[in-house]
């Protein structure tokens, strides 16, 4: 499906041959991923039951989606200790720092994550969704499940029949996955929504190794690969989410300290505890 509005907000600055290219190409490589998690193979079967288990397991909680933004050192995450939280792409690395892991974590990048991070990620103990498409470079371990997204944006309120849409983000999957869950109540954390480049939005970037686009400096490695934002399609993305939310009489925030998303009502993260 072609998500015209979608292609409204892009900016034609961002829109390039290889950009284009890569776009086609991913659409093409997709389809035998599109077949396997559509049709009842015994893997396929199992992974959608292990995803039905979690559907409204906390309904009408609360729970922080902890983004990886470097607001995250103004946080007091003994806060944090008794709430639902789900974490994203290299968050586990915050353990060595304060000891805090996520109740769920969630990662769906190819190329500047999964790939790059392959151990790491399959040593994990906590519940973690993955992207469906790399589902055979992992030990498919009790508590890995995978997630399905598509191409256009609309957002999915049944991640399993209808895979999310594709917001440009890990937030956005994210922001599914507590929808699916139940969550009343939804809180950004560390959604800074600000990087240090000027690269069009896509552009792989080779790491410095000391960038401070997130919470702790080496996040990447030097030489190690990421993608410059695309801040115009993942602000649609959220618009969407905010909707649905909103629409079901669910709350989501953005509790983000000095944070440049405006897409979401904003919040006093410490007002938020008693």
């Amino acid at each position: 499906m072609i998500d015209l509005k979608r292609i409204k907000k892009i900016d034609i600055k961002d829109i390039t041959i290889k950009r284009l290219a890569d776009a086609i190409l991913r659409r093409i490589k997709n389809i035998p991923h599109n077949l396997t998690w559509f049709l009842p193979f015994d893997f396929t079967i199992k992974n959608k039951n292990k995803l039905k288990s979690f559907h409204n397991f906390h309904k009408d909680e609360r729970c922080f989606i902890i983004c990886n933004g470097p607001s995250l050192k103004s946080i007091d995450f003994s806060l944090l200790k008794n709430e639902k939280t789900i974490g994203m792409n290299r968050i586990y690395l915050m353990e060595d720092q304060n000891g805090f892991l996520p109740n769920y974590l969630a990662c769906i990048d190819k190329k500047s994550q999964l790939l790059q991070f392959t151990k790491d990620f399959d040593n994990l103990e906590i519940p973690c969704f993955f992207n469906w498409d790399l589902r055979n470079l992992f030990t498919n371990k009790s508590n890995q499940q995978f997630i399905k997204s598509k191409f256009d944006s609309k957002f999915s309120t049944d991640i399993v029949s209808d895979p999310m849409g594709n917001g440009k983000s890990v937030t956005y999957a994210c922001i599914h996955l507590a929808y699916y869950m139940g969550f009343k109540e939804v809180y950004l954390i560390g959604k800074d929504h600000s990087y240090n480049t000027n690269k069009k939005a896509g552009v792989g970037i080779s790491s410095s190794g000391s960038e401070n686009n997130h919470f702790i400096k080496g996040y990447y490695l030097k030489g190690q690969n990421w993608d410059a934002p695309d801040y115009r399609s993942e602000e649609h993305a959220y618009k969407l989410s905010r909707k649905a939310f909103e629409d079901d009489g669910r709350i989501i925030k953005d509790a983000t300290i000095n944070g440049k998303l405006n897409v979401f009502e904003k919040v006093d993260f410490y007002k938020l505890f008693n």
